[in-house]
């Protein structure tokens, strides 16, 4: 009775089994290898990595030069986020050099914020993926601009058909990416996506202003200082001095700021264009 109770009794089935397999083994690699880059996730393997960076300094007796580092030190081991610290240390880092970029060197784009805010995005995209889902929402945005400028609606109403329209094509693209072996762009989380989705906005306004020359010009800039930006922002090295020393490097770049406002001469592509004048 014992045995033939044992043979009728359903096993337990774990699970991890009772999830469809809905995603190939490359794209869960791919997922999986995303996950652990993104440095914007509270959960990532990167705040191990960053979290031992701040174990392996030895703790100094706390004075006037070292009062943050500290206060940081304290807030990681009671639970803060040691990404979320070093990702708001090289926010004013990135700020500064986009501003540099623009005032000193000439460059144009969507302001300031809008650069920053796309570093960010393709920080927890990664390049590739970042600038592949930039091209959709671009094309995207593109497309139903023209079908809302058909319809004759007013701002407002058809900016918020405009972002149903994207969000339709992004979410199209996410549940076709896994089936086509692109398991990272179904990895990308909502806070990207977001940033990119409400950036379309500024895209709009700027082909509606502006000759179609002059917008991809501005696009073009836009992203070049964005993507500089996440590559400095994905340097270990600048990644662990910023955490290590945060009074210096917030010390550096608020001198930068001062340095750069306090230049009036021509940009650097102003030279350029003015050359023959100049002589």
């Amino acid at each position: 009775m014992a045995l033939a109770a044992k043979l009728i009794s359903p096993s337990p089935i774990p699970a991890e089994s009772m999830v469809p397999e809905i995603a190939t083994p490359t794209a869960k690699i791919d997922i999986q290898e995303a996950a652990r880059q993104d440095i914007t996730e509270r959960t990532s393997p990167i705040k191990d990595r960053l979290g031992a960076y701040l174990a392996e300094k030895p703790r100094e007796k706390l004075n006037w030069h070292n009062f943050l580092q500290q206060a940081i030190r304290q807030a990681v081991e009671k639970g803060v986020s040691a990404n979320t610290i070093v990702l708001v240390l090289l926010f004013p880092l990135v700020a500064g050099l986009i501003a540099a970029a623009r005032h000193l060197l000439g460059l144009t784009g969507f302001g300031i914020f809008v650069p920053a805010m796309l570093s960010v995005a393709f920080l927890a995209t990664g390049i590739r993926v970042g600038m592949l889902m930039f091209l959709v929402i671009w094309a995207l945005a593109a497309v139903s601009r023209k079908l809302t400028n058909w319809l004759k609606l007013q701002y407002l109403p058809r900016m918020a058909l405009l972002m149903w329209f994207v969000s339709l094509g992004v979410l199209g693209v996410l549940l076709g990416a896994v089936n086509v072996g692109l398991g990272e762009v179904s990895a990308v989380s909502i806070f990207p996506i977001m940033i990119l989705m409400l950036l379309t906005e500024n895209f709009i306004e700027v082909q509606t202003g502006k000759s179609q020359r002059e917008a991809f010009q501005v696009m073009l800039q836009t992203i070049g200082m964005a993507l500089a930006g996440a590559i400095l922002m994905r340097l270990d090295g600048v990644q662990k001095f910023v955490l290590l020393n945060p009074e210096i490097s917030l010390l550096m770049i608020g001198l930068f700021d001062v340095y750069v406002g306090r230049y009036v001469g021509l940009r650097a592509l102003e030279y350029v264009k003015f050359k023959k004048l100049l002589k």
